[in-house]
């Protein structure tokens, strides 16, 4: 199923080296549909609505922590949270709350965005891949940030935080900038592929090795081959948990 995306405008077509500015909202999924109809892509926004129903970021801790120096000052409590989080696991039963998120920013009017989907849509072993990860697709940081914020973890136990406070609508200004630092920190360029942990929300340290890899675009691939490479570390880092942003 196919989710909606923000509107293209007629400034004609764009690549990784040039950034994305409008906020404008329409369907952008005819070159998904067209290339990787046979993928499950879904939308940022479904994406969110769904983790969030299926509590994927209520979180189990898998790490022995200590409670010494919970009274000392807020950043060794804020400390002692990041650990706890990082390497807790998501206490839901449900599938999608135990397998890696490949995101994929995309433009429809992109070519060099047509061109991965196009490889990606020939690929069998990628559609078998994609069995194993959920696929999403997003056009611009204003859902990630503005619209649509991914759920905070917690804990069954609120205790645990000190001073962690529930998410409500939009990010809080430093928090927005954390989000466009790890999914845009070289710019919104196109396409730009990440691999995400499910229960916290967080970027696996994952990039383009590829031997034309452009260390000023990290998250491009421009070829199939280099996301598939990429896969196995995305399995690694899953088992071992993720760092907060």
């Amino acid at each position: 199923m196919i989710g909606s995306a923000k509107i293209v405008s007629e400034e004609g077509s764009r690549d990784r080296d040039v950034p994305y500015k409008s906020d404008q909202e329409s369907v952008g999924a005819n070159a998904l549909q067209q290339f990787t109809g046979h993928i499950p892509w879904i939308g940022w926004r479904q994406l969110v609505r769904t983790v969030t129903a299926a509590r994927c970021t209520l979180l189990v801790s898998t790490v022995a922590a200590s409670h010494a120096g919970v009274g000392d000052a807020a950043g060794r409590v804020e400390e002692i949270e990041t650990h706890l989080l990082a390497g807790a696991r998501s206490e839901s039963l449900n599938e999608l709350c135990h397998r890696p998120i490949m995101l994929l920013f995309y433009r429809d009017d992109c070519s060099a965005c047509h061109a991965l989907l196009q490889d990606l849509g020939n690929s069998a072993e990628f559609e078998l891949l994609s069995e194993y990860m959920t696929m999403v697709f997003a056009e611009s940081m204003v859902d990630l940030t503005e619209n649509y914020p991914y759920p905070l973890p917690h804990f069954r136990n609120d205790s645990l935080f000190l001073h962690r406070g529930s998410r409500k609508g939009k990010l809080r200004m430093g928090e927005a900038e954390t989000v466009r630092e790890a999914f845009a920190g070289q710019g919104e360029y196109f396409p730009r592929v990440f691999f995400i942990f499910p229960q916290n929300g967080s970027v696996m340290p994952i990039f383009n090795q590829g031997v034309d890899s452009n260390p000023s675009f990290p998250n491009f691939y421009p070829e199939t081959s280099f996301i598939i490479a990429q896969y196995d570390g995305c399995s690694l880092d899953y088992e071992r948990g993720g760092e907060l942003f």
